[in-house]
C-alpha cells in the first residue's frame, strides 16, 4: 500500500471515526489494488478493491471496495464518486460483475446514491451493512 494512501486513512479511520485496528492483510503487497485520487500534486482520497473470497462460489465476479477515504479539507468535491467510479471500472475491465462495499448507516446514502442498494447482511442494529451493484 502507498504511504500516501495509509496516512490518508489513518488521518479518516483512526482519528476521525477512531476505528481499530485500520490495517489488516488486504494491505500486504499483492492483495488488494489500491487507488489514489490527486489534487495539484498532493493525494487527498483512496480506496482499494479485491475479489471476495467469501463470497467466489455463491457470487462469482463478486468484489469488494473498501476503506475509501477522502480528506476532509477535500470532501463535497466528488472525489469520493470518482474513486468508486475508478474502481468499478477497473473491477468491470478485470470481468467483475457486482461491487459489494461494507459501510457505517451514516454513509449508506453515499452509496445508494450510486446505485448501491442495502443487502440483508446488517448488524449491529443496522449500524453497519454491506451495499451492493450490479456492474454492466
Amino acid at each position: 500500500m502507498p504511504s500516501v494512501a495509509r496516512e490518508i486513512r489513518e488521518r479518516v479511520f483512526v482519528r476521525e471515526r477512531k476505528w481499530r485496528p485500520e490495517f489488516d492483510g488486504w494491505d500486504e503487497l499483492g492483495h488488494a489494488t489500491h487507488l489514489l485520487a490527486f489534487d495539484g500534486g498532493q493525494a487527498v482520497g483512496t480506496c482499494r478493491f479485491y475479489t471476495d473470497p467469501d463470497h467466489a462460489d455463491s457470487q462469482p465476479g463478486r468484489y469488494v471496495i473498501a476503506r475509501l477515504a477522502v480528506l476532509p479539507d477535500e470532501r463535497g468535491r466528488r472525489i469520493g464518486s470518482a474513486l468508486l467510479s475508478e474502481a468499478e471500472r477497473r473491477i468491470a475491465l478485470a470481468g467483475g460483475t457486482l461491487a459489494a462495499v461494507h459501510a457505517e448507516d451514516d454513509r449508506y446514502a453515499f452509496y445508494e446514491r450510486r446505485g448501491y442498494q442495502l443487502t440483508d447482511d446488517i448488524y449491529e442494529g443496522g449500524r453497519h451493512g454491506w451495499l451492493i451493484k450490479r456492474l454492466l
